[in-house]
């Protein structure tokens, strides 16, 4: 095992020490969650993921990580995002109720749903998104019928 894997190692059990696999999914959701809910805000405000990262002093690549999910938000930067947005912080833990993995009652699915979203944005062939998209759409009806 070479330095750059023995880091990796200490690093991974250092950001979530002691969490069992539950927990550690439940935090992952209301990450994912509270992505959405900037998202949500965001548009209602009427503002682009630049103006958002204008206003923070980021870009807005990093604004959209905070949105998917991929990167988590930390406290600091959420009473930034919440002050722009002219709204309290708890406005962020009520997601909206189509994406709240309370409303499907499965959170195995909403982390799935997750799961699928951040790896689509990764197809940069718009060709194969519809692709993509299509055939998920096919497999809903098929369950459907």
């Amino acid at each position: 095992m070479n330095c750059a894997q023995k880091n990796e190692i200490a690093m991974k059990s250092s950001q979530e020490p002691n969490l069992s696999p539950d927990r550690r999914k439940r935090s992952r959701l209301l990450d994912a969650e509270v992505g959405q809910s900037i998202r949500h805000h965001r548009k209602s405000a009427k503002m682009t993921l630049q103006g958002l990262a204008d206003k923070l002093g980021i870009a807005y690549q990093q604004v959209q990580k905070y949105e998917t999910g991929v990167n988590r938000v930390g406290a600091g930067r959420l009473m930034e995002i919440a002050e722009i947005l002219n709204i309290p912080v708890s406005n962020f833990f009520g997601a909206p109720a189509a994406a709240s993995a309370e409303a499907t009652n499965d959170s195995d699915a909403a982390l799935l749903g997750r799961q699928l979203l951040v790896n689509f944005m990764k197809i940069k062939d718009p060709e194969k998104r519809k692709e993509a998209l299509a055939y998920i759409k096919s497999l809903a009806e098929f369950d459907m019928a």
